[in-house]
């Protein structure tokens, strides 16, 4: 049987993001504490692995976990980049978690600042 992978969050929601061409984006539906904790849910694959390579369409979305890289299937895989972001990203064992950087408020739009090499590959300056 296959695990059944569901966001059950209700802290959050997606809405149109702020950010030109970005399309979605994830927002607090209520107000977040500092350190107050998003974790992104998904599937574990080895990098360059058949999995890995029959999944490309979700490559702007997959975070790195060591050797592995989660594709998400939630709210974490719609945060968007942002040179001033509200979230940073914790790597804890094999689980990604986006912490809040400091109180957000009901209604504002998440971002974490995504990794040098994923800026230079999507061409975000």
């Amino acid at each position: 049987m296959l695990p059944f992978l569901d966001e059950t969050d209700d802290r959050f929601e997606l809405r149109a993001s702020a950010i030109a061409g970005a399309v979605l984006g994830v927002y607090a539906r209520v107000n977040l504490p500092a350190q107050a904790v998003l974790e992104v849910i998904g599937v574990l694959v080895r990098r360059e692995s058949v999995a890995d390579r029959c999944t490309h369409f979700a490559d702007h979305h997959k975070f790195r976990v060591g050797d592995r890289l989660l594709i998400p299937v939630g709210f974490g895989g719609l945060v968007n980049h942002s040179a001033n972001p509200n979230l940073d990203k914790v790597i804890d064992g094999q689980r990604v978690l986006l912490r809040t950087l400091r109180p957000v408020a009901a209604g504002e739009e998440l971002f974490f600042r995504y990794p040098d090499d994923a800026l230079e590959r999507l061409g975000i300056g």
